[in-house]
């Protein structure tokens, strides 16, 4: 549970620092032995280059930490964004 809290923390602190949303919405789905949650925003969003392992040569270590706990709990983390169209951040862990 605190591993979750902490994703989540980061995921709303980057919004916070980076986004400039004047939104943002966050899902949590427990089903079929899963659990998703889906934190979305509505600010300018952002480039990533390549994949999540490669976010510490972006510069992103907030989004590789959030990867990193997110493998300790045997899950992943998939991460959308487009400039000018907000970030989607979706956590899918074992329940």
């Amino acid at each position: 549970e605190l591993a979750i809290f902490r994703i989540v923390q980061e995921a709303l602190k980057n919004v916070e620092k980076h986004a400039s949303a004047t939104q943002v919405d966050i899902k949590i789905e427990y089903a079929d032995g899963k659990i998703n949650i889906n934190v979305v925003d509505n600010g300018k969003g952002f480039k990533l280059a390549g994949e999540v392992g490669e976010l510490p040569r972006e510069g992103r270590l907030g989004l590789m930490g959030m990867q990193e706990r997110a493998h300790l709990l045997g899950g992943n983390i998939k991460i959308k964004s487009e400039i000018n169209h907000g970030t989607d951040v979706l956590i899918e862990l074992p329940g």
